[in-house]
């Protein structure tokens, strides 16, 4: 049976079906990875499960693609600024001495 399910509840159910990616909006898009298709979030197919649950699925006719198959439609955004590990960059942050050890090799 298909049921119209208003814009605010499926924006709620898409959150919580695809726990991988975060939707903010019925127009972000995504990309199935088995039949290649780009779609928005209002084209996923949402079923109504017995016991109140849904199944999300690609739009895409005879693809059975669920979430965790689905990819952002385009890479997010790096900043080209490579920043350093927190680690080195303290204040204050004193170098250590290299070793005075000697070193033995051990053949086991």
């Amino acid at each position: 049976m298909i049921a119209h399910i208003n814009l605010d509840d499926r924006l709620s159910i898409l959150r919580v079906g695809d726990p991988l990616r975060s939707w903010n909006s019925l127009d972000h898009q995504r990309v199935c990875v088995l039949c290649g298709r780009k779609f928005k979030g209002r084209q996923v197919d949402i079923r109504r499960l017995p016991g109140g649950k849904f199944k999300l699925s690609c739009p895409t006719l005879g693809c059975n693609s669920t979430p965790d198959q689905w990819r952002y439609a385009r890479p997010p955004v790096h900043s080209d600024r490579v920043e350093t590990h927190w680690r080195h960059d303290r204040p204050g942050k004193t170098q250590r001495a290299p070793s005075t050890l000697p070193m033995q090799a051990c053949r086991v």
